[in-house]
């Protein structure tokens, strides 16, 4: 198993969960100054997307110690795959963030709602797109079965945690 790959298999998801939870965090917050809550939310997000990409390694790890070579070369394969869907959603958001740095009220609304707010949205589509272009050429077992593993947690876990902060928001307060 190639560990480049894995190590940009890696950063994509990190940087996913990073924005999920920055997503999550937004609206949340009575504080005028936000940037320090919205930072702290992006890294329990990326945090929180260690636990999955660290089972799937694991058991990657031990598909490959029991295929040999040739479940080696079809999860290389496969990752090279997953890396260029996650890469072109990547290249677009990060490049989109970087241009509301420019201080427009017009860029940045108009980056929110043209591209984050529509990949927002797509973004569990994405991710079964991605797994898909990942494992449908070399539909092996453990491929599929690793694609399971991704796909599962990468659409479920921001809806469910969406729903935990929702019921947070939404707790009678104190009194």
């Amino acid at each position: 198993m190639s560990l480049p790959l894995l190590a940009v298999v890696w950063l994509l998801v990190l940087l996913d969960c990073s924005l999920m939870g920055y997503r999550l965090a937004l609206g949340t917050s009575g504080l005028v100054r936000k940037r320090p809550a919205h930072l702290r939310a992006a890294g329990r997000g990326a945090l929180l997307g260690i636990v999955p990409a660290a089972a799937v390694t694991v058991v990657a790890l031990v598909l490959v110690d029991r295929g040999g070579p040739s479940v080696a070369d079809e999860l290389d394969a496969a990752l090279a795959r997953l890396a260029v869907v996650g890469g072109v959603y990547a290249v677009v958001i990060l490049g989109t963030w970087a241009a509301c740095i420019i201080p427009t009220v017009t860029v940045q609304t108009v980056a929110s709602v043209v591209v984050f707010g529509p990949l927002t949205l797509l973004r569990p589509v994405i991710v079964v797109l991605a797994v898909g272009v990942a494992v449908v050429p070399d539909a092996s077992a453990p491929l599929v079965a690793l694609g399971a593993l991704v796909a599962i947690p990468g659409v479920v876990i921001e809806p469910v945690l969406d729903r935990r902060v929702a019921r947070r928001l939404l707790a009678p307060g104190p009194g």
